[in-house]
């Protein structure tokens, strides 16, 4: 349950000795349901000083964190943790930041990898791949585009112009990605592993970002250069980001965060510019032949069906039902549509030229808290966009004139 934070930042002078801080951070949970793995996000591209270690504790404990560099100029622009926050409760942890040390490794709770698709089938790890124009690299990358995952859910961006977002199902609460790619095969299958479990054809699948002309998705092409990177690799969130530079003349770069402990991520769009001639939209896919679902005006579009995830291996996959989920906040949803394929959320930018979003689902197969009927999955949707819509409040100060 992704929770939207409000972050306060005082920021003065500091001496150019001083290369270390110790702050507090504060994370108040006014609702009556405890709050697990709230992600707080801490802006470090302030202080004066690198920020190469970080530890945060709360009541004498340690709790795991990440130091995230989501420009490339090797310094640390966020420290990301996640806080337990019982309900009506308020936590005070203690963090301390320095210039100086290795960070401390924790337990990897996420997983995000991309690839080169080589004859060896190596697979080499890269961070980055970037294309001039349209060229059509997708056989190219393995496995088509960035993975990355959390213990609950899979995901996967394509490198080519209908950057779908592809879904990956987990029957128990653990990283597999590793292991399968996506591919899982038969042994995979009666090990107990999940698998690819949506078939999204010309649709915008869950949560896939699109233009919009004449009130139907278009594609994502005709620009200068596309890439994709690998931002962060955990170990408690993965940042995947896609760059359009060229698209109807814009800038336009696309990131999808996924933390730990959280089956749904986050979708944030940028531009250099205002879209003004092009509009943009996400939505979920009508799976299957006999699909439920809706697009409302609360910004939440919702899918239930059942069918075949990869209809090249019906040897190996049964028809399998999966439940889709977008929610779009008030302030970038510009009105709902449908068509044959899917239910739509039209979407608007700021006057920053910024939009956010969230993507969801579930797999019928889950085995650990999951739905198992378009009853349960709509009912669960409503509660999560309350969910956000009531996030934790978080608020820290950073006084950088004293040591």
């Amino acid at each position: 349950m992704k929770k939207t934070l409000w972050i306060w930042l005082l920021a003065v002078g500091l001496p150019l000795w001083a290369q270390q801080k110790t702050f507090y951070v504060y994370v108040n949970n006014d609702g009556g349901e405890d709050r697990k793995d709230v992600p707080v996000v801490l802006d470090m591209r302030r202080v004066h000083f690198p920020v190469k270690t970080a530890t945060v504790m709360l009541n004498g404990r340690e709790v795991p964190c990440q130091l995230d560099d989501l420009d490339g100029d090797t310094r640390t622009d966020e420290v990301v943790f996640l806080a337990d926050v019982k309900a009506s409760k308020e936590n005070k942890y203690k963090v301390r930041i320095s210039a100086k040390g290795t960070q401390k490794e924790y337990p990897a709770r996420v997983y995000a990898h991309l690839g080169l698709n080589d004859k060896y089938g190596k697979f080499p790890a890269i961070h980055s791949i970037e294309v001039p124009g349209d060229s059509y690299v997708f056989k190219d990358v393995f496995p088509h585009g960035a993975e990355f995952e959390s213990e609950y859910t899979a995901y996967r961006v394509y490198v080519d112009n209908r950057q779908n977002i592809d879904l990956y199902g987990k029957r128990q609460r653990r990283l597999e990605l590793e292991k399968t790619h996506f591919y899982s095969v038969k042994e995979d299958l009666e090990a107990g592993y999940g698998n690819d479990v949506l078939w999204a054809g010309g649709s915008l699948g869950c949560g896939t970002l699109r233009g919009m002309e004449k009130g139907s998705p278009v594609l994502i092409d005709k620009v200068r250069v596309r890439g994709q990177r690998v931002l962060a690799y955990g170990p408690l969130r993965t940042v995947v980001e896609m760059r359009d530079l060229g698209w109807n003349g814009n800038n336009v770069t696309t990131r999808y965060i996924l933390y730990a402990g959280h089956r749904e991520m986050e979708v944030e769009v940028r531009s250099d510019a205002a879209l003004s001639h092009l509009e943009l939209c996400t939505g979920v896919q009508k799976v299957g032949s006999n699909p439920q679902g809706w697009a409302k005006g609360n910004g939440l579009a919702a899918s239930w069906g059942s069918d075949y995830p990869d209809y090249g291996k019906k040897e190996l996959y049964e028809p399998a039902a999966v439940g889709l989920g977008v929610y779009v906040p008030a302030a970038y949803f510009a009105g709902t549509a449908e068509d044959s394929l899917q239910y739509m959320c039209r979407l608007k930018m700021d006057k920053r030229n910024f939009l956010k979003y969230y993507v969801t689902f579930a797999a019928d197969m889950e085995q650990v808290d999951g739905f198992h009927s378009p009853e349960a999955w709509f009912a669960y949707l409503e509660k999560w966009r309350e969910e956000l819509l009531n996030a934790p409040r978080v608020k820290y100060f950073i006084r950088l004139n004293n040591n």
